[in-house]
């Protein structure tokens, strides 16, 4: 074998058709990575291994057209089938020929991965498993393209033919969407021989056994034809139908043995979790979700009324779909399984009532019923800093609550209050669905705050309450006497002065400045002007703080009122700080538009919050009873990328506060998956060296060489 390996790799490069393979690799995988620099600017490796797909598929039959229709046509075959080496070892040897020069042809993504790690910090895990897939992509291909060219003697014939191949499997995965409703039992296989489904999962950072597996059989069961091809030509006309009888028989061995074996691996090693190479691991469950459904033991049914083969067409839905593999691993009373609501009309007809469409995901258990969109896995964010678009993944979080909603006993109740121009916090009713809150609102001008809340909201109100609104928040608080209700007021940064209100709050001991705090100490600024800032946690939010995953974090102020606790205790009520504001803040007079001259720690020895609690306690018999009022300085505090982002505590601290004052079980906190790569740092020069050296004068210097050698193969 390795003579007809050295023979098959040195013709290559003894012609000029492995210069200009090389040529082709250097020149596209060139413009990928200038592609990805200029539009991209990520070190998102991955991209270029995405483009790779099409040329590979469109460029091989230039690696096999020649390796056994040349033979046919010189002749020489009949010298090959009479050598004392096997066939196996011509069609191996003529394989791993080819390979090599693949490989050669690949290995400038080395290159490109170092480029990328020069400029910013790339991910090496996420390269190899690109790399590996690519190398295993061209094994299965090459190996297609083999068995070609062993059918003909025209390398012209074996080329369309290798190309026709190659054109069927790109289109394999957009047939079944186009198959008529009689062919619709053929979606299936069709799906289960696709080539790009399971390459592109490997570019999205996921290693699957089954895929590795799926490749490396292709590979086998062509050269294994291949071999049968050329066997048969060795056949006299004496032998030909007993031993094409044979053949035949043992064809069909040999491919239902690999099929078999496929399916039974794929089935077992489908229950394994597919190795995550990505940084962060966002396919995985996190440690949270992981502890929330393990002891589960109700029956949980998740139905998504969506293709799983279109939903893991993106990047966000392949993210999706291995999250609701994951929690059917963890637990087997949770099921999965995916829905065509056009085949199971009845499905909609069922939940109505719950607006199920395409994209629905239907979670259900024998408590209860939660209908989510895949619309809703995904959040948008803007970068203001050049007005575009974030996106990320908040699936497992969206997911986890589902399950845990319905499977829990009870469902607490929000009351958020309208009717007085609230510039309202999107942010925190959506922590508050998140955890499986049923939220409703309410106008408190026209309504009674519902008895059966446990937690009132007042985000943001512009206008100033009545005497006979504040009543209402008096009684809801009261609860006849009884306490245990809760009321959550966070300030506008721009809302006029409001007496009423204000008055009320200081009954709880919380005061409200007509100012914004203002940070001076530039190493605890996140924005320029000084209005985003870190503050610490004081040492009365400690309870709130023992099931935040990182209590260490610091709370961020954004546009903050400043907040006071104007008294500490009186009769059977207290006040205390939880987030207290630093003591080189200054104030913003939002009626002088000035910065005052002295810190808070000047300003008459006062200091100032962020956050700020009012308790109010009493006893009925032995049972303590215990109504409460937190106050926040501002509602934009929770709707900043910036501030409730895994780096600072806003969020996980706000739903630990909620949790503990409802008398919740503890909470999910679960960040969004960002799929952005790390923005590359490179200059013009650099750019433009690169441009030069990788995308140009490698090609440039591969089709010189081919050149070169035509030339001198003519005149000899």
């Amino acid at each position: 074998m390795s003579a007809v390996y050295t023979k098959e790799l040195s013709s290559y490069f003894k012609s000029p058709l492995g210069y200009i393979c090389l040529a082709v690799y250097y020149l596209f995988g060139g413009q990928f990575l200038l592609m990805q620099i200029q539009y991209t600017g990520t070190n998102d490796i991955s991209g270029i291994f995405s483009n790779m797909y099409v040329v590979v598929l469109l460029t091989l039959p230039l690696f096999t057209m020649r390796l056994l229709s040349e033979e046919k046509k010189m002749r020489t075959d009949q010298a090959l089938l009479t050598a004392p080496v096997s066939l196996n070892e011509v069609v191996w040897g003529k394989f791993l020929a080819a390979f090599t020069l693949y490989v050669i042809g690949i290995s400038v993504c080395i290159l490109y991965f170092l480029v990328l790690s020069s400029l910013s910090s790339a991910v090496f895990s996420i390269f190899i498993g690109n790399f590996l897939g690519l190398a295993l992509l061209g094994a299965a291909l090459l190996s297609i393209g083999l068995f070609v060219s062993a059918l003909t003697e025209s390398q012209m014939l074996a080329a369309v033919g290798t190309f026709a191949c190659m054109l069927f499997i790109m289109l394999l995965d957009g047939l079944s969407g186009i198959l008529p409703a009689s062919l619709s039992f053929l979606e299936k296989p069709l799906a289960a021989l696709s080539f790009s489904g399971r390459y592109y999962d490997f570019t999205a950072g996921l290693f699957r056994l089954p895929h590795v597996i799926f490749f490396l059989s292709v590979m086998l069961v062509f050269q294994f034809l291949t071999v049968r091809v050329l066997d048969k030509n060795r056949w006299v006309a004496s032998r030909r139908v007993k031993n094409t009888t044979y053949s035949i028989v043992v064809t069909l061995v040999f491919l239902a043995v690999v099929v078999l074996f496929n399916v039974v691996f794929s089935l077992i090693l489908d229950r394994l979790p597919s190795l995550d190479l990505t940084e962060n691991n966002i396919y995985e469950l996190t440690e949270d979700s992981v502890k929330a459904v393990e002891p589960l033991d109700r029956e949980v049914e998740i139905i998504v009324c969506y293709d799983e083969e279109g939903l893991r067409s993106s990047e966000y839905g392949k993210q999706t779909d291995e999250i609701l593999k994951s929690y059917t691993r963890h637990n087997g009373n949770i099921h999965v399984r995916f829905a065509d609501l056009l085949k199971e009309p009845e499905l909609a007809a069922e939940y109505a009532d719950y607006g199920v469409q395409e994209n629905s995901i239907i979670i259900r258990s024998d408590k209860r019923i939660k209908v989510v969109s895949l619309n809703d896995c995904v959040e948008t964010e803007i970068n203001y800093s050049n007005y575009s678009y974030i996106y990320k993944s908040k699936a497992e979080q969206v997911l986890t609550s589902g399950i845990l909603y319905v499977t829990e006993d009870s469902v607490m109740r929000v009351s958020v209050l309208t009717g007085h121009s609230e510039t309202g916090c999107k942010e925190i009713i959506s922590y508050l669905e998140e955890n499986n809150y049923v939220v409703s609102e309410q106008n408190i001008t026209t309504e009674e705050i519902d008895s059966e809340a446990e937690i009132a909201f007042l985000l943001g109100p512009m206008t100033d309450y009545t005497s006979q609104e504040l009543e209402k928040l008096d009684r809801f608080l009261d609860n006849n006497g009884e306490f245990g209700k809760q009321l959550i007021f966070a300030a506008s940064h721009d809302q006029p002065v409001l007496p009423n209100l204000e008055s009320f709050l200081s009954e709880w001991g919380i005061g409200i400045g007509n100012s914004l705090l203002v940070e001076t100490n530039q190493t605890n600024i996140y924005d320029k002007q000084g209005f985003m800032f870190g503050a610490a946690f004081d040492e009365a939010a400690q309870p709130y703080l023992s099931q935040v995953k990182n209590p260490e974090l610091l709370f961020i102020g954004y546009y903050c009122r400043p907040l006071s606790v104007l008294w500490e205790e009186k009769d059977n009520r207290t006040a205390r700080y939880l987030v207290k504001a630093p003591d080189t803040c200054v104030l913003y007079g939002l009626d002088t538009g000035r910065l005052s001259p002295d810190s808070q720690s000047e300003k008459n020895g006062g200091e100032y919050g962020l956050a700020v609690i009012g308790e109010r306690l009493k006893y009925i018999g032995t049972k303590e009873c215990r109504s409460c009022v937190a106050a926040f300085g501002s509602t934009v505090m929770f709707s900043s990328s910036q501030a409730v982002s895994s780096s600072f505590n806003n969020k996980d601290f706000t739903v630990e506060l909620i949790n503990s004052l409802t008398g919740k079980q503890a909470g999910i906190s679960i960040p969004s998956v960002s799929f952005s790569a790390e923005p590359l740092q490179i200059t013009q020069s650099e750019y433009a060296v690169i441009s030069i050296l990788l995308a140009l004068c490698l090609p440039v210097a591969c089709l010189a060489a081919g050149i070169g050698v035509a030339v001198y193969r003519r005149r000899l």
